[in-house]
């Protein structure tokens, strides 16, 4: 999958990410017809979460309120669309990934995703200064990374450093 923003859509995301502390946001994409890319479903169609909607946040990490995640299911049932949570890292240089803490929990939100919205994926990002990172969970249990981030036509592939470690966790290899 190549995950299509604009450039306005990508600079609102990263001033939000990189804005604060530890925060996620969620875009909801839709699918063309036929077999056209996901794409955001339009400008603005965000969820740049609010200090209510988490439970605790600081700079190790995030736990979303108990409202946040139906909401989002239900936004995104109700108009077919899928869900990418996003978040950034600090981290400068071309190696962003997800840390452990990141990989311990999409190991099982990620799958619930795709259970809970048929037929379409769960992708995760981290953005870094400098690269970023994505994991996508398919309806049909892979996990891959995804293609590229493309931003107004410019193509930029992920690090692909978390696939490479979560094929390792599902082959048994690590943990």
């Amino acid at each position: 999958m190549r995950l299509h923003l604009t450039a306005t859509q990508y600079a609102e995301l990263r001033t939000y990410l990189f804005g604060t502390p530890e925060c996620l946001a969620f875009l909801f994409l839709h699918q063309g017809p036929g077999a056209a890319p996901w794409a955001v479903a339009h400008t603005g169609l965000a969820r740049l979460l609010d200090p209510g909607d988490y439970v605790h946040r600081d700079r190790s990490g995030v736990e979303l309120a108990e409202h946040v995640r139906p909401a989002l299911i239900r936004t995104a049932h109700q108009h077919g669309y899928a869900v990418v949570e996003a978040h950034a890292h600090d981290w400068p240089g071309p190696s962003t990934r997800f840390s452990p803490i990141d990989l311990d929990g999409l190991e099982q939100l990620g799958p619930h995703m795709t259970w809970r919205l048929p037929g379409r994926p769960y992708t995760a990002l981290v953005l870094g200064p400098d690269s970023f990172d994505a994991l996508q969970w398919h309806p049909d249990g892979r996990v891959t990374a995804i293609e590229a981030l493309v931003v107004d036509g410019e193509h930029t592939a992920p690090t692909g450093i978390s696939a490479n470690h979560q094929a390792r966790i599902t082959s048994g290899n690590a943990r």
